[in-house]
């Protein structure tokens, strides 16, 4: 029973590890809430279902949804964003920026979906199950820890490895600074706004597959809150803290829902979330980030 709990418990963290680190990028750059990330994933994780239903190849349809994510944000960036940025904005400014998106975004989908359930298969994942012993574990399960860690240490690998990674490095250290050095700052952040929806989308879409259903709320109820809450607990600023974080509130919630209650789940969920930061409240791995003058 307890194994089957961390392998489930493993297999919701690595969704929501997806969706914070796209959060944990902007903020290490900017130190700003991107709180449309998670509605702006939602819309391309409509795209795909939709494509899904004209009966495209799932592969295209996925690609198809990375895409849309991809450049709304590009578009988020460059019209919402930047300006402010820009301009010398306060640090609150974007942020309500940020929620005005969201709400855009929110009610595009509802006005082109509707505000119903539907249910959610991609096509590319077998349905059948390994036992272990009295451990049984979904070909999906597998499926969905060997892409989200695989996608977390390319990741890691662009950021340590290649120039782009370096740039990226470089302006969260300090923007004006980076400018200097020939780094074409406002590429940079727009790609990593568009690289964190990618991403999103990735995670949405995983989400979705797991539990077989897409909903207009998705983004909001299993992206902006659970994945902010997954990032806070890691430490906000960090990427291995938004994995850990995020594997944290995976297992939290699966072992609450077993051995507790469901219905009151996100509740218990938020009691030891808040506790947790009454106690520590720069998270597990709290980001060195260069103070800007």
């Amino acid at each position: 029973m307890l194994v089957q709990i961390l392998i489930n418990g493993l297999s919701v963290g690595s969704v929501y590890a997806l969706i914070a680190i796209g959060y944990n990028l902007v903020y290490g750059i900017l130190e700003q809430l991107n709180f449309a990330h998670g509605d702006v994933y939602t819309v391309g994780c409509f795209v795909t279902f939709s494509s899904l239903m004209i009966g495209w190849n799932p592969l295209i349809c996925i690609a198809l949804g990375m895409a849309t994510g991809f450049a709304i944000n590009l578009g988020v960036e460059r019209f919402a964003y930047r300006p402010l940025r820009t301009k010398g904005a306060n640090r609150i400014a974007p942020t309500i920026s940020a929620v005005g998106v969201a709400y855009i975004m929110r009610n595009v989908v509802q006005l082109v979906w509707g505000p119903q359930t539907f249910m959610f298969d991609l096509g590319l994942f077998q349905k059948n199950s390994l036992h272990v012993g009295n451990t049984i574990i979904g070909m999906l399960q597998i499926y969905i820890f060997i892409i989200a860690v695989s996608l977390m240490l390319l990741l890691n690998v662009i950021l340590k490895k290649t120039k782009m990674g370096q740039a990226i490095i470089a302006i969260s250290q300090s923007i004006p600074t980076a400018a200097l050095m020939g780094v074409q700052v406002n590429r940079v952040i727009a790609l990593v706004y568009g690289l964190g929806a990618a991403l999103g989308v990735i995670g949405g879409l995983l989400f979705c597959s797991y539990y077989e259903f897409i909903f207009m709320g998705i983004g909001f109820m299993f992206g902006t809150m659970k994945a902010w809450q997954a990032t806070i607990i890691g430490g906000i600023g960090s990427l291995k803290g938004a994995v850990i974080g995020a594997i944290i509130m995976g297992i939290s919630e699966t072992f609450i829902s077993a051995y507790i209650s469901t219905a009151y789940k996100d509740a218990l969920v938020w009691v030891i979330f808040i506790i947790f930061i009454l106690i520590r409240p720069k998270g597990l791995f709290p980001a060195q980030i260069a103070e800007k003058v």
